[in-house]
């Protein structure tokens, strides 16, 4: 079990800067408020920028920041005097939270230099310095603290040319265009630098590993594969700065509200939809004490400046939809945020809303075609598809307010639910609208669900997390008593299932870590309905596509068929070796990862060999396939079919199976579930079918026991722990041994007397492969 550490007092620690940290306050050296010819000021004198740097900006701490390809970096620095020079310097960051956030990781310097820029001339009369600037803005290539953030690689100075240059009120914008090499051609590419003036730091919220908010290094926290689960760590969380206009009431606009500008580029069709998805959020805020947080600003005309002033967040409109070949991979969106990381505060947040009609058209229509008349042709009514940017647009969104992608309350809702449309109206299909759920595809023709409830919305999770985030207390209540209300808020999650949050790592170790599906308890039982629709949806695809001049919708709209296919059996196999998820901390009763019920494990894999492994004829081959295919290459289905089996005998699931022997008292439960899998792989041997079975299962079958044989042979780097992770132990190599003998003891028994099996091939193979690992182990 974790221990969440609920810090009441932070001890005060002061710092060789001047800096006070503790819980209650921040003295720093800051900003407070400059009239614009106090701050930075340049121009640009031929091909040359200058920068005006004033004495009062000196050793204080600014944002520079860098925007190109949707990727908006930045960094503190300060600018300081040295000698007949400016040195520009990027700071190590104090944060509110009590930790110092370092310039280079690994590194606990306080500073680092980026560059020292001689001083050209000094403006006594206005006390500040004249620097040349061209060469760290055009040439110098910028090591970005963030872990994705801008790289350009060396510069081509002769196609690199400085635009335009602006001060607003605390900030400076510089137009360029930058010369770089990018897949292998060389591009002058529009890159916007700037530098903004940092005010006092906002009062910042603790990080809790058990409430899903991104925190102030984004994606400076990661779990990843931990020996003893995930863990929290001291830091703030990312959020918006909101304060109550009326501190003394419940319910308060705040002083400065949220505000997000719908790019000119978005049709005018599609703004309402845009809108009301940024708008689904409102309600949340109001749970939080705020009336009227968030602002929805439209125009048809942003100069340059506009937008990439901090002071703005943008909810841009892909150009890529209006390109030749765009990457038709990407399912919607992304943002960029810009956060100050003394307190988590986001300055910043763009939205970027990247999915073209076609591409959440063809997600919907796989999904609820047969619940929706609206989607059995394309294009759909602008109304459906309306609705449809609205749900991309409201996730986005809480990005843009500090929440992650994850797992929120997911595996929570109780199927029985998923055709009661009260229940629908009310909690949604899923708890949040962060959830990679998509449309709701379980509810059945004849429950007659009306389809504004197949959309996903903000949810119940959503209001739950914005309040814990959000809330603000009454003056003079004490650093205690506030942690102790926002913890009880967190232990809501003891008995509300559907307000827990678990981020989806590299192992899936339940059902409550899957995406692409809507999720309940039961998923099996919401598995099989979901397939049910997707059925429908194939049969659906030729008429839908009948005015089409090619099959290339059609082939698209069925191989995303087979992906979603996929993400619902792989959602089944999760719950075999799986776990319940509850983040806690140590003082929670209850355990962090709980094993489902055999009964259900049990249920997951009898699904899998009979529906997922025995190749269904609606999937594989439907009436329309073989008309526009000429070869059985390329065979998806069946390569799903292996990733599922790979899955089903991989090291993690596996060790996960062995703990629970252990832990639920069942000593052979490892070996049942490997016997189960393997008689279930076989059960041609024995059936009447015994020479006829289909052809993807010998596929599946060789590949069965060739994994087998290649995961007991594979010897691990067995001192290095996190390599152990891929590699079987030596107790499930010993089962894996004792299966492949029992394996071939059963093909020789049961083909005897059937030398005129078309099969008899394929079992002198299976034996031959079995052998000659048998004879090597002697």
């Amino acid at each position: 079990m974790i221990k969440t550490v609920v810090r009441y007092l932070l001890p005060i620690l002061i710092l060789g800067n001047g800096v006070v940290m503790g819980n209650h306050s921040v003295i720093e050296p800051t900003i407070k408020s400059m009239e614009k010819e106090h701050f930075l000021t340049a121009s640009i004198e031929g091909d040359q920028l200058y920068l005006n740097v004033p004495e009062q900006v000196l050793d204080k701490p600014m944002l520079f920041t860098c925007f190109y390809d949707k990727r908006r970096s930045h960094m503190q620095v300060i600018w300081s005097l040295h000698r007949n020079n400016i040195v520009l310097k990027s700071q190590s960051i104090v944060s509110t939270s009590g930790i110092i956030l370092p310039v280079v990781k690994g590194l606990t310097v306080r500073d680092n230099v980026l560059a020292k820029l001689p001083i050209e001339t000094k403006n006594d009369g206005q006390g500040g310095y004249r620097i040349n600037i061209t060469k760290l803005i055009l040439h110098q290539d910028i090591s970005w603290p963030q872990r994705f953030g801008v790289s350009f690689g060396n510069p081509i100075p002769e196609i690199s040319i400085l635009e335009g240059v602006k001060t607003l009120r605390d900030e400076l914008i510089i137009k360029t265009r930058r010369g770089m090499v990018k897949h292998g051609s060389r591009v002058s590419a529009p890159v916007y630098y700037g530098f903004y003036a940092l005010g006092r730091s906002m009062k910042g919220r603790e990080y809790d590993y058990r409430m899903g908010f991104i925190n102030e290094d984004f994606m400076g926290i990661k779990h990843g594969i931990q020996l003893d689960g995930p863990q929290n760590s001291k830091a703030n969380i990312a959020k918006r700065r909101l304060e109550k206009k009326y501190g003394n009431r419940t319910l308060s606009v705040p002083v400065k509200p949220i505000v997000f500008t719908l790019s000119p580029e978005i049709p005018k069709k599609w703004r309402p939809y845009i809108k009301a998805g940024i708008e689904e959020w409102l309600p949340a805020f109001e749970a939080a004490g705020f009336k009227d947080a968030i602002v929805v600003r439209e125009t048809d005309s942003l100069n340059d400046w506009e937008r990439n002033s901090l002071r703005n967040n943008m909810v841009y409109w892909g150009e890529e939809r209006y390109f030749r070949d765009p990457d038709a991979t990407e399912y919607g969106g992304t943002i960029g945020l810009v956060i100050d990381y003394r307190s988590g505060e986001i300055l910043r947040g763009d939205i970027f809303l990247n999915a073209s009609r076609q591409t959440l058209e063809d997600q919907y229509f796989i999904r609820a075609a047969a619940l929706d008349k609206r989607a059995q042709s394309f294009p759909f009514p602008d109304d459906l598809t309306g609705q449809l940017f609205q749900s991309l647009t409201a996730h986005e969104t809480g990005h843009a307010l500090g929440l992650n992608d994850g797992n929120f309350g997911e595996h929570s809702y109780p199927v029985e639910k998923m055709n009661d449309i009260d229940w629908l109206e009310s909690m949604g299909f899923t708890p949040s609208i962060m959830n990679y759920t998509r449309p709701n595809n379980i509810p059945q023709p004849e429950d007659s669900i009306p389809p504004s409830l197949l959309v996903q919305k903000v949810g119940p999770t959503d209001l739950y997390s914005i309040r814990w985030a959000y809330k603000e207390f009454p003056s003079g209540t004490s650093a205690m008593d506030e942690s102790t209300a926002l913890e009880e808020m967190v232990r809501l999650q003891d008995s509300i299932s559907w307000f827990r949050y678990n981020d989806n790592q590299l192992e899936i170790i339940g059902p409550g870590r899957t995406n692409e599906v809507v999720e309940t308890n039961d998923p099996v039982k919401s598995t099989s309905m979901a397939l049910k629709n997707l059925e429908r949806a194939i049969a659906l695809m030729p008429n839908a596509c009948s005015d089409q001049k090619d099959n290339t919708r059609l082939m698209g709209l069925y191989n995303k068929s087979l992906d979603l296919w996929y993400h619902h059996v792989k959602h089944v196999v999760s719950v075999i070796g799986g776990y319940e998820i509850q983040y806690q901390s140590i003082n929670q009763k209850g355990n962090l990862f709980e094993p489902i019920n055999l009964k259900f494990q049990e249920e997951a894999l009898e699904f899998i060999l009979s529906e997922a492994l025995k190749s269904p004829k609606w999937l594989t081959d439907p009436e329309f396939l073989d008309g526009i295919r000429h070869s059985t290459f390329p065979d998806r289905v069946l390569t799903y079919q292996q990733k599922l089996l790979l899955d089903l005998l991989s090291a993690p699931r596996l060790k996960r199976i062995e703990q629970m022997e252990k832990r639920m008292g069942r000593p052979y439960l490892l070996q049942e579930y490997l016997e189960s899998l393997q008689t279930g792989l076989f059960a041609p041997l024995v059936a009447k079918d015994f020479g006829t079975m289909d052809r993807r299962r010998q596929e599946i079958q060789i590949a069965y026991i060739t994994e087998m044989i290649r995961s007991i042979e594979t010897q691990g780097a067995r001192f290095e722990q996190d390599a152990q992770f891929f590699t079987h132990s030596a107790y499930v190599k010993g089962l894996k041994v004792s299966q492949l003998m029992a394996l071939k003891k059963k093909i020789i028994t049961e083909q005897k007397g059937r030398k005129d099996s078309p099969l008899l091939g394929h079992w002198q193979r299976c034996l031959k492969e079995i052998d000659s690992f048998l004879d090597s182990e002697r």
